[in-house]
């Protein structure tokens, strides 16, 4: 597991995202883990809503965002946030870009990218949902996938 193994390397506890509705049942799950175990399992799990932002750091920040599957699911995007000195102020010598900032004066612009986008398990529906079209400008895009052949219709994927 996951989580078990970062724990026996003494790396830093993980950051778990789940969606918002099943926040309880893994925390219940990492309770049946605990008891089996006894181990700590140290994580922070975040669970979130679809559209919710988390900061994992100044520079870095998740949202959830919306797939589709015969369950409720969701995907997540990680964001690059930077500042960038706003284009009136490039050129200036430094100690005027201070002056300016310690008064009070706002120069430089949020700059927000998408890095790496995670579908999970989902139908390709989620590429034509407008609200999702920072997932198709992420530099990296993760999807489960399983399978890939030509089917003339859903009804034709196995379920096991």
């Amino acid at each position: 597991m996951y989580v078990a193994t970062r724990g026996l390397y003494r790396l830093r506890p993980p950051t778990i995202f789940v969606p918002k509705y099943l926040r309880e049942l893994v925390e219940r799950l990492f309770d049946v883990h605990r008891a089996m175990d006894q181990s700590e399992l140290n994580h922070t799990l975040v669970p979130l809503d679809i559209g919710e932002e988390y900061e994992l750091r100044r520079d870095l920040k998740v949202r959830a965002f919306k797939t589709y599957h015969t369950i409720p699911s969701q995907g997540y995007v990680i964001y690059s946030v930077k500042q960038k000195l706003k284009q009136d102020y490039l050129g200036l010598p430094g100690s005027e870009i201070k002056r300016l900032k310690l008064s009070g004066v706002e120069i430089t612009n949020t700059v927000i990218t998408p890095e790496v986008a995670f579908t999970g398990d989902t139908m390709s529906d989620f590429i034509l949902d407008p609200d999702n079209a920072d997932v198709l400008k992420a530099k990296i895009l993760v999807m489960e996938v399983l399978r890939l052949t030509a089917l003339s219709s859903y009804n034709q994927l196995p379920f096991y």
